[in-house]
This record gives C-alpha cells, sequence and structure tokens, in this order.
C-alpha cells in the first residue's frame, strides 16, 4: 500500500486518496473476503451482476432520451429556420408594398399639385 502511495501521479491527473488506495489494494489482493463483502467494500457475484444490469437499464434510458432531445432540437431547429423563411418572405412582401404605396402618395402628390397649379392660375 505504501507503494501505490509513494508512487509518481502521472501528469493531468490528481493524487488518489488514502481510501481510494486501499479500495484498490483491497480489490487486487484480497479477491475473496468474507468481511469485506459484509461491510459493503466487495459485493457478492450476484449484486455485481443485478448492479450492472441495473446501470446497463439506466444506461439505456438516457441514450433514448438524448435520442429523443436531439430529435426534438432537429424539428425544432427546422421549424425555426421555416419561420425565418416565413419571417424573410413576409419583410420582403411588407417592403415591396410600402414601396407601392410611397409610389401612389408620389403620385397623388404630383397629380395634387398639378391641380393646384391649374386652378391657381386661373383664379388669378
Amino acid at each position: 500500500m505504501e507503494e501505490r502511495k509513494d508512487a509518481p501521479v502521472p501528469e493531468g491527473e490528481e493524487p488518489k486518496s488514502d481510501a481510494q488506495i486501499f479500495e484498490v489494494v483491497l480489490k487486487t489482493e484480497v479477491k475473496q473476503s468474507t468481511f469485506l463483502r459484509n461491510v459493503g467494500l466487495q459485493s457478492s457475484k450476484y449484486n455485481s451482476d443485478k448492479a450492472t444490469l441495473i446501470v446497463a437499464i439506466h444506461v439505456c434510458d438516457l441514450e433514448q432520451k438524448l435520442e429523443m432531445s436531439e430529435l426534438q432540437a432537429e424539428v425544432m431547429q427546422e421549424q425555426m429556420t421555416s419561420i425565418k423563411m416565413k419571417e424573410e418572405e413576409y419583410e420582403a412582401a411588407h417592403d415591396k408594398e410600402l414601396e407601392l404605396l410611397r409610389k401612389k402618395s408620389q403620385e397623388h402628390e404630383e397629380k395634387l399639385a398639378h391641380l393646384m397649379a391649374l386652378f391657381g392660375a386661373k383664379a388669378s
């Protein structure tokens, strides 16, 4: 155990705590200990298999949730793209309509100025 504690730590890793070193030593050097199993430091084969199954089910569930989230994100992205395209189309149509209204307004102003010039010339 002292050898593992004094061993150099690879760069970028944190040194292991005494408890972690103790656990590794127990797992490698004391493989079949009823005492350790009874105090919860070493699980029985049945409990280990059961825990592995539970973890596998949980991982599968999380993978399904991740896949659903990714699909939802993809659908939302497509909807967002569609909304942006509709907005651009609406803005283009709105700009075109606004330009038509400006042209009509300009034409009306020109006609009004022309009529005022005609009536103003006759009234004098």
